[in-house]
């Protein structure tokens, strides 16, 4: 099935420029691809300390030690 979209000149040449840029054959195809893009979750909504190593307790715990009766 097939759609005619009415676009003006500047839409039309960004659109012809993008499927050059995602190796698109079809104006179609090109359009999925920005959608699709576009929908991807964004990798910073994994968590904000992505990458950071895991917390390690200090072997002498300060508040512990402060606080103890000697």
């Amino acid at each position: 099935m097939s759609t005619t979209v009415a676009l003006d000149e500047n839409t039309f040449d960004l659109l012809k420029y993008m499927k050059k840029e995602t190796d698109s054959v079809t104006y179609s195809e090109t359009i999925r691809k920005l959608i699709l893009k576009a929908k991807k979750p964004k990798e910073s909504f994994f968590g904000i300390a992505k990458g950071m190593p895991p917390f390690k307790r200090e072997e002498i715990d300060r508040f512990e030690t402060k606080w103890k009766k000697r």
